[in-house]
């Protein structure tokens, strides 16, 4: 068997080279890079590993199953239910096999694990062996070059473009707290209508989801509220707190269900912001922001929004809609719920 491809484990390299194509011929799912991941969008970069005896690795499966399984086998992270894996198709251009190779080869990443973990079908191998096989053009690549990329290459007047892996759209990606307008138009409504007493307008909102409630906060706060003000009606001002405190406890009961985290700055502090602190109900988006995550229980929550002199909490996915409460109002819920279970 040829040396560069001296990974190729139990196979003749006529068999190994069978083996490849029926790979590269169909669909193949890539490792992704979880803190790499723009969550918001979907899309992310292939991961680059380290194994022992050949360096730097990507890692290619044949089926999203067998994916799965290695993300899960090697505690790999899966945010929010989203598992860092992109698809990639033959026939695919700005991420052909060839490309993503090519740029590898530039990165210096020289050995392709295709099924890393399979008892049967695993089989690793370097990239000039496939250079060779598939008698590819390591030196021309496709890239994406962002607008952000291209300003800066103008300040510093370099035509050089920096290479790297191109973005790829995460699969299975969806973004469960994203309001489309259609949406946001329905939920514009509700404060609107009126409601003879409050469990009918508690009916109408007890079933939305945090990302919506936090939503219709904001259509409270920032629109209704502001508006009943110029206009000098008291009693629409009245009833429209009233529906934030009811749509106030409602999330609050909601967060109590979940996982829930908090902020914390480089010195592993407590991110008081202005008398509030950040309360977020979803781990995706932890690598996009600045600040570290920590997961946290309300209780956890209101404890160091005591020690850290904090009256007031910012409830949000972290890129997404807010909604402000009070140390007293989450207390005042949490007393309830406990309440009821005695």
């Amino acid at each position: 068997m040829s040396d560069d491809n001296k990974n190729v484990k139990g196979l003749s390299e006529e068999m190994a080279i069978s083996v490849v194509k029926e790979f590269v011929g169909n669909n193949m799912y890539v490792l992704l890079s979880t803190v790499k991941a723009n969550m918001i969008k979907g899309f992310s970069f292939p991961y680059v590993g380290e194994l022992e005896g050949v360096g730097k690795a990507l890692y290619f499966f044949s089926t999203y199953e067998y994916a799965k399984e290695f993300v899960e086998e090697n505690d790999f992270e899966i945010l929010d239910g989203i598992y860092p894996l992109a698809k990639l198709e033959p026939g695919e251009k700005m991420n052909s096999f060839e490309t993503i190779c090519a740029i590898a080869a530039h990165l210096g990443i020289m050995y392709i694990d295709f099924n890393p973990g399979h008892p049967n079908i695993a089989l690793g191998t370097t990239i000039p062996w496939l250079q060779k096989i598939f008698n590819y053009d390591l030196s021309k690549i496709t890239l994406i070059v962002s607008n952000k990329v291209k300003e800066e290459m103008e300040k510093k007047e370099d035509s050089k473009i920096p290479i790297d892996f191109n973005p790829m759209p995460i699969f299975k990606f969806k973004d469960p707290y994203f309001i489309d307008k259609e949406r946001k138009d329905e939920l514009d409504v509700i404060p609107l209508k009126e409601y003879e007493d409050v469990k009918l307008y508690f009916d109408a909102i007890k079933d939305l989801s945090i990302s919506e409630l936090c939503y219709l906060s904001e259509v409270i706060k920032k629109t209704y509220l502001p508006r009943a003000s110029a206009e000098g009606n008291k009693e629409r001002m009245d009833i429209l707190m009233a529906m934030y405190s009811v749509l106030d406890g409602i999330v609050i009961q909601k967060l109590n269900m979940i996982k829930t985290y908090t902020l914390l700055d480089n010195d592993e502090m407590f991110i008081n912001h202005n008398q509030a602190a950040y309360l977020i109900y979803t781990d995706r988006f932890q690598y996009m922001g600045e600040y570290r995550y920590k997961e946290i229980s309300l209780d956890g929550f209101l404890r160091q929004m005591e020690v850290n002199d904090v009256s007031y909490a910012i409830i949000t996915s972290g890129p997404g809609h807010m909604h402000l409460t009070s140390a007293a109002a989450i207390r005042q819920t949490l007393d309830k719920l406990t309440k009821r279970q005695y």
